[in-house]
């Protein structure tokens, strides 16, 4: 072979090469990031200071979309469809993701994504108006044995009536959920006005609807009221929470996945990002991918159990 062939032979690798290295650099150009409900919302408001830190740490604009619609579900399955190739991916909650693919068959299930990181959570306090003669998990018990305990919340299948279900397995009870439609006020107004005995909510319960709580469903207590006790303090390990996680479509590579997880838990670490948290009254909660998938798969087949026992799923 000529020295000229050779020459031009090693140009020709050198730019195999580089086209090789060039194309394993991700991300190359913005990221789409998918919140299945509306702007300035619960879900949207964490997945913005999230969107912000991935920017700033992986060198390329997050973009964050609203689709809104049955639950979450809209947006989910459009995200669900989508090339996956890392740069369209989706920040969603627990229900949109673990329960709406139980009630609806949607077009999703738990096959259908590649679990990237747990980003957050915002664990449930139970809940009684003000004047409530119940001041105890005892006494709500009591209330319950008696026939007569309502528990209220948004429509069968959301998060609050599957708590509502893990409370009534736990501390052997049956109490009553009644479905309020309208939101968290329309809920405050029902409990705080006794015609609902009890509810769940965040840890701004007490300045936004006034309600007084009894106990804290996660596994420790909490440093913005560290004087009510959790459940697992009170003789019943029961935790509840509505969580958020990142997700991309089946299919993603792996390598993709991987950096996008490392970029998470240092996003979600930063000072700005933990702020931003806090004022927003919800807890920073990193998974990684490997610990993240494992325990998105268990809460799916979990909810799915609870929702079939209900009479909601056949």
């Amino acid at each position: 072979m000529s020295k000229l062939r050779l020459f031009a032979s090693a140009i020709a690798g050198a730019g195999l090469l580089a086209a090789g290295a060039a194309h394993a650099e991700y991300p190359e150009r913005a990221v789409s990031v998918m919140v299945p409900f509306g702007a300035g919302g619960g879900t949207d408001v964490p997945a913005r200071f999230f969107a912000a830190e991935m920017e700033k740490i992986l060198g390329q604009n997050f973009v964050v979309s609203n689709v809104s619609g049955a639950g979450g579900t809209v947006g989910a399955t459009q995200l669900s469809k989508a090339k996956a190739d890392g740069y369209s991916l989706g920040f969603m909650p627990v229900g949109t993701t673990t329960t709406q693919p139980h009630l609806k068959k949607t077009k999703y299930n738990v096959d259908s994504w590649a679990p990237i990181c747990l980003v957050a959570q915002g664990p449930y306090y139970l809940n009684v108006a003000k004047n409530s003669p119940i001041k105890t998990v005892q006494d709500y018990i009591a209330k319950a044995k008696s026939g007569g305990l309502k528990f209220g919340g948004p429509g069968p299948g959301s998060i609050p009536h599957v708590t509502n279900m893990l409370l009534n397995q736990a501390l052997g009870i049956n109490a009553k959920y009644i479905p309020v439609s309208g939101g968290g006020g329309k809920i405050a107004a029902e409990v705080n006005g006794g015609r609902i005995d009890a509810t769940v909510w965040f840890s701004d319960f007490d300045s936004k609807y006034g309600y007084r709580a009894i106990a804290l469903l996660n596994d420790q207590r909490s440093k913005t009221h560290p004087n009510i006790p959790t459940m697992k303090e009170q003789g019943f390990d029961v935790s509840s929470f509505v969580w958020f996680g990142f997700f991309a479509p089946k299919g993603t590579p792996a390598n993709v996945v991987s950096t996008l997880s490392g970029a998470c838990g240092k996003a979600v670490a930063t000072e700005s990002f933990v702020n931003n948290m806090k004022k927003a009254k919800r807890l920073v909660r990193y998974m990684d991918t490997a610990e993240f998938t494992k325990f998105f798969r268990e809460t799916y087949m979990k909810n799915g159990e609870l929702l079939k026992k209900a009479g909601l799923v056949k």
